[in-house]
């Protein structure tokens, strides 16, 4: 339900933009409580927004998009993290030092990543 989406998404300090397939949204009791999207861009594969309450839904969302990534031979995609989800990105920095995802730095106020799969090789720059 798309009117239950924009809800979510204006409840956010997150901007407004077109997004592409594949949505997917998490429901619970038929009320949609997260919502990831990809939306296209001349840098390549983006993941946002990420709309959600708890790092629970968000690994949630971030494995299901992630697994139709893969089936559509995605080699790499890149996401931002929101300032407000300081707990969101001390995960990604411990993920980071695991090697499973990279980071591109900070980008108008946002912390970017990347994270490779299907063989796809991170990049070597450190800049967004």
């Amino acid at each position: 339900d798309r009117e239950q989406v924009e809800k979510l998404w204006d409840a956010t300090d997150i901007p407004k933009f077109p997004t592409s397939y594949p949505e997917i949204v998490a429901e619970r009791n038929g009320e949609i409580i997260g919502f990831v999207a990809v939306r296209y861009d001349k840098s390549g594969v983006l993941i946002e927004p990420m709309l959600c309450p708890n790092i629970r839904v968000y690994v949630g969302l971030w494995f299901a998009l992630e697994e139709v990534l893969k089936k559509a031979g995605v080699k790499s995609y890149c996401f931002r993290v929101e300032p407000h989800r300081v707990v969101y990105e001390k995960a990604l920095w411990g993920a980071e030092a695991r090697g499973i995802i990279k980071s591109l730095g900070y980008y108008k106020g946002f912390s970017w990543f990347q994270r490779s799969i299907n063989g796809g090789k991170l990049c070597k720059s450190s800049a967004a």
